[in-house]
């Protein structure tokens, strides 16, 4: 479950610290149009989360916790402080994942980690032609959007967004990605902060000296 959580973490911060796309039209499903001003509103922003996972056969894993900050383009920052600690970092082009307890830093590209993952979703203005997103009912006092990816060997079967609507704009609330072998990630977020300010450099991790380095393609 480690390794999943971690690429999951990555993931979805990658996805939603990249470009934003243009507003929706005023037409479109309430859910829908509420994603669109979400991406088109949000620079960045900050909050503390709780995960879970459920395999197929409803077993769940030992519940995730901590916090994230992210920036546009590309920019995050990823912190497990339960169960186990890890960071995962990107300053917009490498991602560093630093697992703490094996005081060893994984160094990834990030056009990589994106290709062909449910981060394309709120990657820009193709979203609408990489995925088909559906309003769904209102649940949990907030509005949900499915997005199903169009390409057919894509390895999730969909993602689902929770968003309310704050005083000062969207917030995303919630989501949820069923992978292929039929897994269910929920990530909870709290305490969320729209478009705080990022010193230079805030993005940027440093090995520790004497960690183990692996850096992959």
């Amino acid at each position: 479950m480690k390794i999943s959580r971690r690429r999951f973490a990555a993931l979805l911060l990658a996805a939603v610290a990249v470009s934003p796309v243009e507003a929706a039209p005023a037409a479109a499903d309430a859910g829908v149009a509420l994603l669109h001003r979400w991406l088109g509103d949000t620079r960045g922003g900050r909050a503390s989360f709780t995960q879970s996972v459920v395999d197929a056969k409803g077993h769940a894993g030992p519940p995730a916790a901590g916090n994230f900050e992210f920036e546009r383009p590309g920019r995050f920052r990823w912190a497990y402080t339960r169960p186990y600690a890890q960071d995962i970092v990107s300053d917009g082009s490498t991602i560093w994942t630093f697992d703490k307890d094996l005081d060893q830093v994984t160094i990834s590209h990030q056009s990589s980690v994106l290709r062909g993952t449910p981060a394309s979703l709120l990657a820009g203005a193709d979203v609408d032609r990489l995925f088909v997103l559906t309003a769904m009912p209102d649940a949990d006092g907030l509005h949900w959007v499915q997005a199903v990816p169009r390409a057919q060997d894509n390895a999730f079967a969909w993602v689902r967004i929770g968003l309310s609507e704050g005083a000062d704009g969207p917030v995303l609330a919630r989501m949820q990605l069923r992978d292929a072998f039929r897994r269910t990630t929920t990530i909870v977020f709290a305490q969320t902060v729209r478009n705080p300010r990022f010193a230079p450099g805030y993005f940027h991790f440093d090995v520790p000296k004497g960690a183990s380095v692996i850096d992959q393609p």
